[in-house]
């Protein structure tokens, strides 16, 4: 068990060891046949004299353990302890003559020297066939995932070159058995393994902070059916109606597009990673406004392509509520503070709809007027409820009759595993 430990660890050359000096007592000669005899019996007498060189050297284990200074630590580590092991260790040592300790560490070298001489193509693919069970993942698309952050341990050098012969024979097996598309996580730390990995057919798939993601597809008789890397940015606006006045919020951002031509906009934003639409405009409004808001419902929904790294993007119009501290506060005669965000907004303010329509860029522009249209139809409608709710006479102008729009959010659990997801909902 011992010595089948010390293959697995160490595949280096022991050619080294035959440099040494020889021992000449009868101790070491009898030792030595005894030896020679017991690798007979083993089937390992094709080296026999290789072995007899490494009996008599009187350093034999030192020459074995710097052998292994171009290992990593903790398979040197490992090494040393196994070479302790088979030649009885330090602690037996007080107990035995020097020259019966002596035999004892230069038959272990030997043997495991001899072993590894004869099976080194045996031994190498023994050490790099299998990636530990805790480094992958297998889907059930017939997939698999390795994951390389459960292959290092801290303190640790990560051998790039062994991961690599270990993924070309699992390679290979995958193959025979079926699997298809297989991914590689590869954190930064393991930057390494980038080029090896390539070598052997894997494509970029994406990549973020501290991550990236490579992929390959197995089967050579059909196209690839992995997904695309990230393809979409999503992005929010927040539509904000004053309680009194009816009004909207609008912004003047200090940097991008709209700063240069002085336009007011909506509060916008990008979603976070595992953020949906709800959250990220609540979360864009406090940000921006310094506002405290509740989601009412989504006015409509905008695409775009061949934006940033060529992505596409999807825009959610979002219509939110003042919470209802600040209805109180305007019935005691205090005004909603506003509190621009200091990096982004130049300034902010309150505007009617009809002059936020009425700026000179959107005239040009189809899609704006009727994304306008389409905010200034909701926002009346959602304004003449909160009125009808409040049982108050009201001036928004009547939509269209009968009619209830947008979409509002529903989060619900999905029942048949654990979570929960959100749906969007037409009030039509």
């Amino acid at each position: 068990m011992v010595l089948s430990s010390f293959l697995r660890v160490n595949a280096f050359p022991f050619s080294k060891l035959l440099n040494t000096s020889l021992v000449g007592n009868r101790a070491a000669v009898q030792g030595k046949t005894q030896f020679q005899m017991k690798m007979q019996q083993r089937g390992l007498a094709s080296n026999t004299n290789f072995a007899e060189g490494l009996f008599k050297s009187r350093h034999s284990v030192t020459y074995a353990t710097r052998s292994l200074n171009h290992q990593s630590k903790s398979r040197r580590i490992s090494s040393s302890k196994i070479l302790g092991s088979l030649s009885g260790g330090e602690q037996n040592s007080s107990k035995k003559p020097k020259t019966a300790v002596f035999m004892s560490s230069a038959a272990a070298v030997a043997t495991a020297a001899t072993v590894l001489l004869n099976n080194t193509d045996e031994t190498s693919c023994e050490e790099s066939t299998n990636f530990p069970e805790e480094a992958l993942k297998e889907d059930t698309y017939g997939g698999m995932t390795i994951k390389l952050n459960e292959l290092t341990k801290e303190g640790e050098d990560f051998d790039a070159d062994s991961f690599a012969r270990t993924l070309e024979n699992s390679l290979t097996r995958w193959k025979a058995e079926g699997k298809r598309g297989i991914w590689i996580h590869i954190p930064t730390t393991c930057s390494d393994v980038v080029p090896l990995c390539a070598k052997l057919g894997f494509e970029f798939q994406h990549a973020k902070n501290g991550l990236l993601v490579m992929t390959h597809w197995l089967p050579e008789n059909s196209h690839s059916r992995l997904p695309n890397g990230p393809t979409h940015q999503i992005g929010v606006g927040a539509i904000i109606l004053h309680p009194g006045t009816h009004k909207m919020l609008v912004v003047q951002e200090k940097t991008g597009p709209a700063a240069g031509m002085k336009l007011w906009k909506m509060p916008t934003g990008l979603t976070d990673p595992g953020e949906d639409i709800v959250e990220a405009a609540i979360r864009e409004a406090k940000e921006e406004t310094g506002l405290d808001v509740e989601f009412d419902r989504i006015i409509c929904i905008r695409q775009a392509h061949g934006g940033i790294l060529n992505q596409s993007d999807m825009f959610f119009v979002c219509l939110l509520r003042l919470s209802p501290a600040y209805k109180e506060g305007l019935e005691k005669g205090v005004e909603v503070q506003l509190v621009p965000q200091e990096e982004e907004i130049a300034d902010i303010k309150w505007m009617t709809m009809e002059d936020y329509a009425a700026q000179d860029l959107w005239q040009g522009s189809p899609l704006y007027q009727e994304l306008n249209s389409s905010m200034m139809r909701v926002a009346y409608s959602a304004m003449r409820e909160n009125d009808s709710e409040s049982n108050r006479a009201t001036d928004v102008p009547k939509a269209n009759e009968g009619e209830q729009c947008g979409l509002i959010a529903k989060t619900l659990p999905l029942g048949w595993r654990p979570g929960s997801q959100t749906i969007y909902l037409s009030k039509l």
